[in-house]
């Protein structure tokens, strides 16, 4: 049987205990600073307490074992040791978290002598506790006689543990971070080789291939490489680089003789280290009995959600370079890059066939671009419905149907972690299948880019400001490849669904109408642009932005509404209509109903043109929200009222007063991060400007505050943000393109720099201004040519 015993405290002797713990506390702290820390602490408990063993040892949970990390036995170091807790005493630690000691050790754990090749009976072990309070190693003590002063050990211990641990998370925290760096490094060479991969130009298919396994044998260190097709049942090699032996290009295998029949199941990245140990059964497939492959790792090439082949890389030897994350990360964006090549080279090819093809099947035409219309979205704040009237009608087998240039389309995506609707209505040129292949092509592209917005995280994190742009510039360069053979008008939108922020881009369209308590009305569009395909200004970019109420209705159409040829009641004429306010007058009338709008316009006219409409209500439900406006308009009054006495203590608290009645009042929030600036309290400041943003996101000037507080906190890229956000809604506003010419010099991208400042001094006839600027242009020149000739010198 094995005994428990607590140590006892005699009142009377506490102070000479107390005396000779300190002592022994001392001799064990005060030890020589040479020399490990772990060994140096057994080495003189065993001296000063006479003990046959002391060790220190690590606790690893995930295999219930501990790792000792020095270990002393009759006064001499040993070697380290790893044995199973389960079979040992420092078990009754960890499952106790305080000190456990036993005098019967061989009858409470029989053998356990042996494990540590270490005699005794009598043992004493002391829990190590992380910051947390988790149990991560102990402090362990074997001797073979009774062990005196069994008090003032456990005390010692009870000391000397908390040092202990701090060192023991010490030293896991470097070989964590020193990994994490290597890691990091590893990954983010891979990243740049990953991108130097995607925007490459391979002639072919077999060019592509090859080229990323190449890449991928020099990133893994494998030493061969191969790109498979699968087929039902069959896996066939399309492409092998390196040390491939006997196994060649366009061996077909079963893919059970293959390593791929896991991956094939899962469509997930699978790997093995060493196939001898796998409980695979992959020792029984050709890959490791014809050609001996002991080491692999291999990832699937889905294309929609077809499993089409694999990418893998293999090795005949174990060891070398681990398997880490990073590898799977890196090989899984090979397969989806190599997958999305696939598709656009196969949108490609069905692009120039359109082109190729523009006098085809009428029909056929249709029925490809009607599915890439239409709304696809998901919002019970915002409801989109779409109405099209193509010109051209037709016939084919009995099939009635229709074929133009106008397309309308709207899905749902997240961008930054919020639901907004995107929408498109589109006019491309040309009459009949000319127009229809460009609306063909638009929607094909579009919906790509919807596809990729929903599957690929980096562009969820895009900001709506620059989602769009990269949108707009995507389908631009698309029709620009056609030489001014498609061009395409359009309002291409973006509605936040919680707030109705609108962001939109008109290009050559007709103007977006609102409709608000029962009054139709243009909305000004501030930056427009030239038809998709042309060339744009060398203005910069710009988008629009408009704010909806609850109970909003925005209309807008092609220039199909206003083209009307109307009949003269009184001359008997027919006349092309030209007052685009004609159509405020149907939406009126009909009250903002569209089928109505349709039948009005109708009846005046005969229509010359496609016509394509759509309406768009913002309509959230707000039953059950409690915004208090008033609450905290007292507050924010009297704070106004002690800033004109100087009073700014008493000013700041009015206004944490007024924050804490209704966080939801923008003119304190506005007041809180202007005051949080004013006195340095940057990271306040960004909170304050944060939440909002999030009630009001169309406030630039914020934006430009916000960016200035993460420049103040050091935060470049940040700060970078925010005012690219602002500067694609107003890029003429000076202070901001001065303030982001400035964050690229502290950046040190000075060619970005340079340019927006050259973009700030054409702006502005201020002289004042114009010598600030051309005197920042003048040291950001002296330390790009400084630093030039670093570089060169090195």
């Amino acid at each position: 049987m094995f005994t428990e015993t607590k140590p006892s405290y005699n009142p009377y002797e506490i102070s000479r205990e107390s005396h000779e713990i300190l002592e022994s506390f001392s001799s064990v702290i005060l030890s020589p600073p040479s020399g490990d820390f772990f060994q140096t602490r057994v080495l003189r408990l065993s001296q000063i307490f006479h003990l046959s063993a002391v060790w220190i040892a690590e606790w690893k949970k995930e295999s219930s074992q501990f790792q000792t990390l020095s270990l002393v036995h009759l006064g001499e170091l040993s070697a380290t040791k790893t044995y199973n807790g389960n079979i040992a005493p420092c078990s009754e630690v960890i499952e106790t978290k305080s000190y456990y000691h036993t005098l019967n050790l061989e009858d409470r754990y029989p053998g356990f002598e042996s494990v540590l090749s270490i005699k005794g009976s009598n043992y004493l072990g002391y829990p190590l506790k992380s910051r947390s309070g988790e149990i991560i190693g102990v402090i362990a003590v074997l001797n073979r006689k009774h062990i005196t002063h069994l008090n003032r050990l456990i005390r010692i211990l009870e000391l000397l543990s908390v040092r202990t641990a701090q060192e023991l998370e010490r030293r896991k925290s470097d070989t964590y971070i020193s990994h994490a760096i290597e890691s990091v490094y590893a990954l983010s060479h891979s990243l740049k080789e990953i991108h130097r991969l995607t925007t490459s130009h391979f002639e072919s298919i077999e060019d592509l291939f090859s080229g990323y396994l190449k890449t991928g044998l020099q990133l893994f260190h494998f030493p061969v490489g191969i790109i498979s097709k699968v087929s039902q049942d069959r896996y066939k090699i399309l492409q092998i680089e390196g040390e491939s032996g006997d196994l060649k290009q366009g061996e077909t295998f079963r893919i059970v003789d293959s390593f791929f029949a896991k991956a094939n199941e899962s469509k997930k990245t699978i790997f093995s280290e060493d196939i001898l140990s796998s409980e695979d059964n992959l020792q029984k497939t050709s890959f490791f009995k014809e050609f001996g492959f002991l080491k692999y790792i291999e990832s699937p090439i889905v294309i929609d959600g077809k499993m089409e082949g694999s990418i893998g890389f293999f090795s005949t030897e174990i060891g070398g370079t681990p398997i880490e994350n990073h590898f799977i990360e890196v090989i899984e964006m090979m397969s989806r890059s190599i997958a999305y090549e696939i598709e656009k080279r196969k949108a490609a090819e069905e692009i120039k066939k359109i082109k190729l093809h523009q006098d085809g099947d009428y029909y056929l035409t249709s029925l490809l671009v009607k599915p890439l219309g239409g709304t696809e979205i998901e919002s019970s704040n915002v409801k989109i419905e779409f109405l099209t009237k193509q010109k051209k009608e037709f016939s084919f087998q009995g099939k009635q149907g229709e074929i133009g240039g106008d397309l309308s389309v709207a899905h749902t995506v997240y961008l930054r972690g919020k639901k907004h609707i995107v929408f498109i209505n589109a006019d491309a040129m040309g009459k009949s299948l000319q127009g229809a292949a460009g609306a063909l092509v638009l929607g094909a592209v579009f919906r790509s880019i919807i596809e990729r917005t929903k599957n690929r995280e980096e562009y969820q994190n895009r900001y709506p400001e620059q989602w769009l742009r990269e949108v707009f510039d995507e389908l631009n360069k698309t029709f620009e490849s056609f030489d001014y053979t498609m061009l395409v008008s359009l309002i291409l939108g973006l509605v936040e669904d919680e707030s109705g922020l609108l962001y939109f881009v008109n290009a050559e369209h007709p103007h977006l109408i609102l409709y608000r308590d029962g009054v139709p009305s243009f909305i000004k569009t501030k930056y427009s642009y030239l038809k998709i395909g042309a060339t744009l200004p060398q203005d910069r970019f710009a988008i629009n932005i408009f704010q909806l109420q609850i109970g909003d209705v925005l209309f807008g159409g092609s220039d199909g509404k206003d083209d009307i040829l109307v009949h003269g009641a009184c001359s008997g004429e027919h006349f092309l209509n030209t007052d685009e306010k004609l159509f405020l007058e149907h939406v009126r009338r009909r009250e903002g109903d569209l089928s109505g709008i349709v039948r009005s316009i109708q009846q005046t006219g005969e229509l010359t043109d496609d016509l394509s409409l759509f309406r768009l209500e913002f309509s959230p439900d707000r039953q059950g929200e409690t915004i208090l406006i008033k609450d905290g308009f007292e507050q924010v009054l009297r704070f106004k009222q002690e800033i004109r006495k100087g009073n700014f203590v008493a000013a700041r608290t009015l206004l944490e007063n007024a924050y804490e009645l209704n966080r939801h009042n923008l003119e304190v929030l506005q007041n809180l991060m202007k005051f949080r600036i004013a006195n340095n309290e940057y990271e306040q400041a960004i909170k304050y400007g944060e939440e909002y943003l999030s009630l009001k996101a169309d406030s630039n000037h914020i934006l430009l505050s916000l960016s200035f507080a993460y420049q103040k906190l050091g935060k470049i890229n940040k700060a970078i943000e925010y005012s690219e956000r602002l500067i694609l809604r107003e890029p003429q506003h000076l202070k901001n393109t001065t303030h982001l010419a400035v964050l690229y010099g502290k950046k040190g991208d000075f060619e970005k720099a340079k340019e927006f400042l050259q973009f700030a001094i054409e702006s502005t006839n201020d002289k004042d201004q114009l010598e600030k600027l051309e005197k920042y242009w003048t040291r950001i020149e002296h330390v790009h040519a400084k630093q030039k000739r670093k570089v060169f010198q090195e």
